[in-house]
């Protein structure tokens, strides 16, 4: 980590390592993807699993657990702040750490924008960093899928129902931090920046770069267990991801209707009390 770049105002390489030691096995990832989402990651996490890193965390948790959001976004946030102080930022990475207890893999967003961090709490993990075929491929997939949240109206259809705020939020600080790192530019550029931080960042012998139509040898070979007899998992999950948006911007417009019918409830209660109602409907002698 002596390479790690001071990104975003903030150098990880500063976090104070007494207060962030590992306390026991039962607390170390052993697995950090980088990887950008909608870059095989539901694939890898199932991969994972099956070869013995389980639990996986992904993304899906934060739908889960809305406290992780909000560990997740914490941390991205200050990472982001060019004037979040060293101390600030170490304990934003030590909570999520603790919330982070009992997982042995992570993966997807929003592991992969704060890899540097975990990696710091957690020098002996190994960093996979899940590529697509090229940057176009990638954000075209992105874009047609869960691109939906980085729009106007997915957010603010979501935003009454609580756990899909925090996750929201999530989305909002990764953008957040796409933009610090591309310079404002959210697309392709920031698929190539990632990457190439992950490779400036992370020390070459901790770090796989898997396209997971690879299959088992190579991600085998680099976590040094044995092949499974069984095939790869191959889950393309953009039909379900767009099943639970759709889902998720129902919730919320229910909820939404929910809260203007008791507005408007309300207010004809304020204009018409009670008594005065019946009196205009003839129901009081």
């Amino acid at each position: 980590m002596q390479r790690a770049r001071k990104a975003y105002g903030n150098d990880v390489s500063q976090h104070k390592s007494a207060q962030l030691t590992e306390s026991d096995a039962g607390d170390t990832l052993q697995v950090i993807g980088a990887g950008l989402p909608r870059t095989g990651t539901t694939s890898l996490k199932a991969a994972l699993e099956i070869l013995g890193f389980n639990p996986c965390h992904h993304m899906v948790e934060c739908f889960n657990k809305p406290d992780h959001s909000v560990l997740f976004t914490n941390l991205i946030n200050a990472k982001t702040n060019p004037n979040t102080t060293p101390d600030e930022l170490t304990q934003q990475t030590a909570a999520l750490k603790k919330g982070l207890r009992g997982y042995r893999a992570a993966v997807d967003a929003p592991t992969c924008e704060v890899y540097e961090e975990l990696l710091v709490i957690f020098p002996n993990a190994k960093v996979i960093l899940s590529v697509r075929d090229s940057k176009e491929q990638w954000w075209k997939s992105f874009n047609d899928t869960v691109g939906v949240q980085l729009g106007f109206i997915y957010p603010l259809l979501v935003y009454p129902v609580g756990f899909l705020r925090a996750q929201q939020r999530v989305v909002w600080a990764v953008e957040k931090h796409w933009a610090a790192l591309t310079g404002g530019e959210i697309g392709t550029k920031v698929y190539t920046a990632h990457n190439q931080l992950v490779h400036e960042t992370v020390p070459q012998k901790q770090l796989l770069e898997f396209n997971v139509k690879e299959g088992w040898p190579r991600l085998c070979e680099f976590l040094e267990v044995p092949v499974p007899d069984m095939p790869f998992p191959n889950l393309n999950d953009a039909k379900s991801i767009k099943k639970n948006l759709f889902g998720a911007k129902v919730m919320g417009a229910g909820v939404w209707s929910l809260y203007l019918t008791l507005a408007g409830v309300s207010a004809f209660l304020l204009i018409w009390p009670p008594a005065a109602l019946k009196r205009a409907l003839g129901l009081q002698g």
